[in-house]
């Protein structure tokens, strides 16, 4: 099949207007729905629940989540075996088909799926619908990657007197651990990835945004995958989730989160436990401290307009967003006014008008973003705050996008904050900008602002991050056009979207049959 990018809705149409108001009145009239654990095709719901709930209005209840306990993840892992035995020999032309059919069924549900993740997520709605987009770019990348994988390698030497061969085989049942700001796109796509790699999955979403995670569920159940191949759970706490990870039934765990939960999940996973007779493997992407470098030869309107795409959209709620602006002395105070002045112009109307400002998804969030802006207004010696800093979580979670000049040493430049919350230093030099952006422990995302074309050559050379832009934003890789994963802490670098993805779930058997 050739690849084309879905494409996004035009908002300023009348007729997509519509549909959405549609979507959205849909969604108000919906009694607050019961989300259960689904084993083996039970529908199962538990007595202990969880809320998830709207963060822009935090008293409504977008869903009440079923919590698994030890006994389920048993019947799950058990359900996805039983499933796997019969999956992994079905062909990869028959898995695409079916996987097609989940495409169909998401663009035939997209208003009503965008309606569900703003309500959940707080994400205006081009975010949200970017999301259907790169859903179904991530299902025909991997259709594709497990086209060019199914005959295996094809450059062994002939032999007279053996025949040979190499080929992938799928490891068994893993589990997609899934974040909950990209609640359709991430999550879907680390399930089909490894389920179209002829895997059985447990998929777990975020307990956030775990009602359009149970939607996407109901649509793969709907596209005629098998019975107890793909188990949904919901959980809330880590002693649930470290029962999951350390399973000796689990072959690997797909993870998209923190730096704190992939490294104790690596470590878990490291452990072999009673019963284990494999290696589990980890796929973790764990975030970044995400720079961008302002040189004296950029066209700073175009480095403005990014910085504030990369740092504030989604109130910076990505693991690519841009949190360290790096700028040289020559060219600080122009830019820093093009920059306050975007951030004023930044309007807060609704998520659902597509407003720019919306809310962080929780308590625990707006906490934790909170306290790096208090540090910053605590600690003048090393911040001075030159935009932003207010909040109110008097009716939902929202934090005003905030930017603070800072020292190399500042907390707010060094630790990953996962908000609308942006440093800037000033440098003297382009050599002394660069060992500060790779002065880091992540290497996810970084950019260039620059017409120089030895600075270009001298990042691309040198500044070790996985995805690395020139006169771009950090955020917004789009698939087949920026292979995405981060080095270091930052993750495993599957890159996300690519063949490369796919084998992370495969192994690859040599089979020699000597006829002498």
């Amino acid at each position: 099949m050739n690849f084309v990018n879905e494409p996004e809705l035009d908002l300023t149409q009348e007729a997509v207007q519509k549909h959405l108001q549609q979507a959205f009145a849909q969604l108000d009239a919906t009694d607050t729905p019961d989300i259960p654990l689904v084993i083996g095709g039970k529908r199962i719901y538990t007595d202990e629940t969880l809320a998830s709930v709207n963060p822009a209005q935090k008293s409504e209840v977008v869903g009440n989540l079923s919590l698994a306990q030890p006994a389920q993840i048993d019947d799950a892992l058990a359900a996805g075996r039983r499933a796997f035995q019969e999956w992994k020999f079905i062909s990869v032309a028959d898995r695409n088909q079916l996987a097609t059919k989940l495409v169909n069924l998401v663009r035939e549900h997209r208003y009503e799926l965008i309606a569900i993740i703003v309500e959940e997520s707080g994400k205006n709605v081009g975010e949200a619908d970017g999301e259907i987009c790169e859903l179904i770019d991530f299902i025909h990348a991997y259709m594709i990657g497990m086209e060019q994988l199914k005959d295996g390698l094809d450059y062994l030497v002939p032999s007279p007197v053996e025949s040979r061969e190499a080929r992938y085989l799928p490891l068994g049942v893993g589990a997609a651990i899934a974040p909950w700001n990209f609640p359709l796109a991430i999550l879907g796509g680390m399930v089909m990835g490894a389920v179209l790699a002829g895997n059985a999955m447990i998929m777990k979403p975020s307990s956030d945004t775990a009602v359009v995670g149970y939607r996407l569920f109901e649509l793969m159940e709907q596209a005629g995958f098998p019975t107890g191949l793909i188990n949904f759970i919901t959980g809330k706490n880590a002693e649930m989730g470290d029962y999951l990870v350390k399973h000796p039934k689990l072959r690997f765990i797909n993870f998209t989160g923190s730096k704190q939960v992939g490294l104790h999940i690596n470590q878990l996973a490291a452990t072999p436990q009673p019963g284990q007779i494999w290696i589990k493997r980890v796929v973790a992407e764990m975030g970044g401290k995400n720079a961008i470098i302002v040189d004296d030869d950029a066209d700073l309107d175009q480095a403005a307009a990014g910085i504030i795409s990369s740092a504030f959209t989604m109130q910076g709620q990505k693991c690519s967003a841009n949190s360290r602006l790096i700028v040289l002395d020559s060219v600080y105070d122009q830019l820093l006014a093009k920059v306050e002045t975007r951030m004023k112009a930044l309007n807060h109307d609704p998520a659902r008008a597509n407003g720019d400002v919306g809310p962080v998804i929780a308590k625990r969030a707006f906490d934790k973003i909170t306290s790096y802006i208090d540090y910053g207004k605590d600690n003048p010696e090393q911040n001075t705050l030159l935009v932003g800093g207010n909040y109110d979580d008097t009716q939902g979670w929202f934090i005003e996008p905030t930017l603070f000049e800072v020292t190399a040493t500042s907390r707010i430049f060094n630790e990953e904050i996962f908000g609308p919350v942006l440093g800037v230093i000033k440098v003297s030099s382009f050599e002394e900008a660069l060992q500060l952006a790779n002065d880091t422990a992540y290497g996810l995302t970084g950019s260039l602002y620059s017409k120089n074309q030895a600075h270009i050559k001298t990042v691309v050379d040198d500044w070790y991050v996985g995805n690395l832009y020139i006169n771009r934003k950090t955020t917004g890789a789009v698939v087949y056009q920026h292979p995405f994963g981060g080095f270091n802490l930052s993750g495993t670098d599957g890159k996300t979207g690519t063949t490369n993805y796919v084998q992370q779930f495969l192994e690859l058997q040599s089979v020699t049959n000597h006829h002498g």
